[in-house]
């Protein structure tokens, strides 16, 4: 195991006071190894703290990356209701290795709103095997210390088991359109390759207009997942005429920054991270992302497209001026990307609780511009609005960063 296969942010030097408050019940920790990778944003962007549930994984691939999501509550605070609650990660291999992973890295260290709420670690880990580790059990191991409390320590366990790819076979009532827009609910890249030839029965390859979410989705699902690449190469080198152009497509937008495989998806494709919004294909893109992730970001994204406001009318002025005009000017074509994102904001957020979760987290944050925030409450279905809870059931120590996965 290459150590740099961890990742862990730089701890800082605190100091607490001695004077504290015990717990009114015992120190509570829950570990979970998940493939789900934005469970940050789903409880960071969210006015309530409530996101989709964490998907225990129980089993992942050979170079498959694992996140370990550490939670714990009623730890003791002192007097100045700050915590110290620390953990260490030791990783048993199946040849009966042990590696210690991390020391002392961060809980929750600092302030806290209370102490019976769940703290999501402020230092999270993420693992993946190289080549050459062995196939089998991973077991991870943190013992968490409450210095507040004196040291008192609590250990939790996880394993994993490492196992070799096989192509799976899909159900018969394999729905692929469900698959991919809820795929970041409980992702299975497993899928990936076998699904993609369903997808490809549903949308005829000349529907233009129906493939830019799944160019998304795919670029990110490869993007997380980089052992798939051999897999899908593996493919392609003994598909037939109908399936290599369709593997190519898909990699060709994928890996479009890689000279190899540059042009091989027909476009140009638009660029969907810099700049303002200028093609409604962009949104359709960005969904596609956020299918394959859950992530903040691409709903981000699609809702700065509401800021255009400035742009509204412009097919109107457009006939007027020019009623033979047969192409959309510059303008227009903006106007059309923020209908597109207003439009596809209220189909989605009335079909997934995160979309509207973070298209509200987005009105709290109080912008001052009125007309963009008219829009985003316009786009959202009022009577389906999140109630607020009571509590939130997670926080996030203020000190701190939590990492992403690991990279090949």
């Amino acid at each position: 195991m290459i150590p740099s296969r961890l990742f862990f942010a730089l701890l800082l030097v605190f100091c607490l006071p001695s004077a504290h408050a015990a717990a009114a019940k015992p120190l509570e920790v829950a570990l979970v190894a998940t493939t789900q990778y934005a469970t940050h944003d789903f409880y960071t962007h969210t006015t309530d703290y409530t996101g989709p549930d964490f998907q225990n994984a129980t089993r992942i691939f050979p170079g498959q990356t694992v996140e370990l999501v550490l939670l714990a509550k009623n730890y003791e605070v002192n007097a100045a209701r700050r915590a110290a609650v620390l953990y260490d990660l030791d990783i048993t291999y199946p040849d009966g290795r042990t590696q210690q992973a991390g020391k002392d890295l961060r809980l929750s260290i600092g302030p806290v709103p209370e102490a019976n709420l769940f703290a999501y670690a402020s230092q999270t880990a993420s693992f993946s095997t190289d080549p050459g580790d062995p196939l089998g059990n991973y077991t991870f191991a943190v013992s968490v210390h409450d210095r507040v409390a004196g040291g008192a320590t609590l250990r939790k366990t996880t394993t994993i088991q490492v196992v070799p790819y096989v192509e799976p076979v899909l159900p018969a009532d394999f729905k692929p359109g469900v698959w991919m827009t809820s795929y970041y609910l409980n992702p299975s890249p497993a899928l990936a390759l076998p699904a993609l030839f369903k997808i490809a029965i549903v949308i005829p390859k000349n529907n233009t207009d129906a493939w830019p979410p799944v160019l998304g989705f795919y670029e990110e699902v490869l993007k997380a997942n980089p052992w798939l690449a051999p897999v899908f190469l593996e493919r392609l080198k003994n598909a037939g005429e109908a399936d290599r152009t369709l593997l190519l497509f898909i990699l060709g937008y994928a890996w479009r920054h890689d000279s190899t495989f540059a042009g091989l998806s027909k476009g140009p494709w638009p660029d969907v991270d810099t700049g303002e919004l200028n093609d409604p294909m962009q949104v359709d893109l960005l969904w596609g992302r956020f299918f394959a992730t859950g992530a903040f970001a691409p709903v981000e994204r699609i809702v700065s497209a509401l800021h255009m406001h400035r742009f509204l009318g412009a097919l109107d002025r457009l006939k007027a001026s020019a009623p033979t005009a047969t192409a959309p000017t510059p303008e227009v074509m903006r106007e059309l990307v923020l209908k597109s994102a207003q439009w596809s904001l209220g189909r989605n957020a009335r079909g997934h609780p995160l979309v509207l979760r973070y298209c509200s987290w987005m009105l709290a944050q109080k912008n001052p511009d009125l007309t963009f925030n008219s829009l985003l409450t316009a786009a959202l279905p009022e009577k389906n609005s999140p109630a607020p809870a009571e509590k939130p059931s997670v926080f996030f120590p203020p000190v701190g960063t939590t990492t992403g996965p690991s990279k090949p």
